[in-house]
């Protein structure tokens, strides 16, 4: 999502996380063989 928007990572998973807060996105956990979890968002319907 940063790369597409041209802002920091840090500061597109805040707007992220708001979206999360507010009802309009769900996040995600999916967790890898690096045992660091990747956040998933989607829209929510």
């Amino acid at each position: 999502m940063s790369a597409r928007t041209g802002v920091a990572r840090v500061t597109a998973r805040r707007y992220l996380e708001h979206h999360c807060a507010e009802g309009r996105a769900q996040l995600q956990m999916r967790y890898g063989s690096a045992y660091r979890p990747e956040h998933r968002y989607r829209w929510a319907a």
